[in-house]
């Protein structure tokens, strides 16, 4: 048996697999692969691990992969993948959600980050710009309390509530808008199931968790915006494409909405020339969410261990293939 891996993965991961007699095979390069890179690594591959979500598994690439029976992604977004033309052939996809309160304290201290402008302010400090003190420094820094406020969360997955946990721990307002409503959950994080767009009105902050499909995609858009208070913070950190930039840059450089902090772009690594850059009202990091040692040694391991079941003919625990009851 063997498997590829796209990009360097833990070495806590490759020893499970070598220890269950699997060759495992690594691009060796910590970039995107090319398209022919790619092929060639999967074309006599019993699975395959994702490290990132670049590669693309359409029919394409199944047909360069007849002896594929897995593919593990070490993460959540799947969207490089063709779950309907994985299911048709009998390949197994898997993800990895072990990460997700790792993911929540990011997504949310961006939104404090950019909320505050902590990130201007350190480097004010830094650049040895503090040289008097007095009333014009807060001024310049002013920003917007987020205890007792109300957030709005896109998508009421698991980084979802664990966003709501965090909110409430603010004395926050928690609303949610999901495409399915979660009664229990709601009970136990004192949240609010509304439609987007009474989230778009009433939220102070609005944290997008839903996964890019082709309805989320770029539904954050002009008219999405438009229905949001002037105020209004927006932070992501699921996927770039759910938010529309040019909207997006419209609204924070015309006072449209207040901030947003950003941990994934449509385009990545981010071009230097995009405008949103050249903003105050906004906060990035490099795309961040899970970037703790031991969630990603987690996020590794877990994904071999699904590959290790598959291979061996067992179900996997956390598969996105739907069975027939």
């Amino acid at each position: 048996m063997k498997v590829f891996i796209t990009q360097p993965l833990e070495h806590e991961a490759v020893a499970m697999l070598e220890n269950a007699g699997i060759e495992v095979v690594c691009s060796g390069v910590s970039r995107p692969l090319t398209r022919e890179e790619f092929l060639a690594g999967i074309q006599d591959a019993d699975g395959v691990i994702f490290v990132w979500h670049t590669e693309e598994l359409d029919k394409e690439a199944f047909d360069h992969a007849p002896k594929l029976k897995i593919a593990a992604r070490r993460g959540v977004g799947y969207d490089n993948i063709d779950i309907e033309e994985a299911a048709r052939r009998g390949v197994e996809v898997t993800v990895t959600p072990v990460h997700t309160h790792t993911i929540a304290d990011l997504t949310f201290g961006l939104m404090i980050n950019a909320a505050r402008k902590l990130h201007h302010a350190d480097a004010f400090v830094r650049g040895g710009h503090w040289t008097e003190a007095g009333t014009w420094v807060a001024q310049r820094f002013m920003g917007f309390d987020v205890s007792y406020k109300t957030i709005g969360i896109i998508g009421f997955g698991k980084i979802g509530k664990h966003m709501a946990k965090r909110a409430r721990g603010f004395d926050m307002e928690v609303l949610y808008s999901d495409v399915i409503r979660q009664p229990e959950a709601e009970k136990e994080l004192g949240a609010t199931f509304v439609s987007l767009d009474e989230l778009y009105a009433r939220a102070d902050f609005i944290s997008v968790n839903c996964a890019l499909t082709e309805k989320t995609r770029r539904m954050i858009d002009a008219d999405a915006i438009a229905k949001m208070k002037d105020t209004a913070v927006i932070v992501l950190s699921a996927r770039g494409g759910i938010v529309d930039e040019e909207a997006l840059y419209q609204a924070l450089s015309t006072g449209k909405l207040g901030a947003a902090g950003l941990d994934v772009y449509e385009e990545e690594p981010v071009s230097p020339e995009n405008p949103l850059l050249k903003l105050e009202n906004t906060a990035f990091s490099p795309h961040l969410g899970t970037s703790v040692m031991e969630t990603r040694i987690r996020m590794a391991t877990t994904a071999a261990e699904d590959v290790i079941r598959v291979l061996n003919r067992q179900e996997p625990i956390y598969s996105l293939i739907k069975r027939a009851s």
